[in-house]
């Protein structure tokens, strides 16, 4: 059984979590996969403000991890990030995070699977710049 997600669902679960534009971006390989870079992602990680986080602490029953992140459900975290919010992009009706922002964090990355990225996150900057 395949858990992933495409970029339809991923905008669809986006939707449903009733988040404004300005209180959201969307980080990760779930920015890349609604930018068409990449084919699926496992989950959904959400940079929030502080108003996006009391929207969905209103909806959700937010768990606090160890490592700053909430898990909002099954399928979606979240952290809160003022400055990541702030410096979102619009695509495709989403936030997603600044795909040079994201470009640096897997820079500096040592995880495998952030190495495997940087060709196509470089190959998407040049020919979108």
């Amino acid at each position: 059984m395949n858990n992933r997600m495409n970029k339809e669902e991923l905008i669809e679960l986006i939707n449903s979590l009733n988040l404004d534009n300005s209180d959201y971006c969307v980080l990760s390989s779930s920015s890349l996969v609604i930018r068409e870079i990449y084919p699926d992602a496992g989950d959904l990680d959400l940079a929030v403000n502080k108003s996006g986080f009391e929207k969905l602490k209103k909806s959700y029953n937010l768990f606090k991890k160890d490592n700053g992140w909430y898990i909002v459900n099954e399928k979606v975290e979240c952290v809160i990030d003022e400055n990541e919010v702030l410096m979102r992009e619009e695509y495709d009706s989403c936030s997603l995070q600044n795909i040079n922002n994201y470009y640096n964090y897997l820079k500096g990355s040592n995880r495998e699977k952030d190495k495997l990225r940087i060709s196509l996150v470089e190959d998407y900057i040049n020919k979108n710049s």
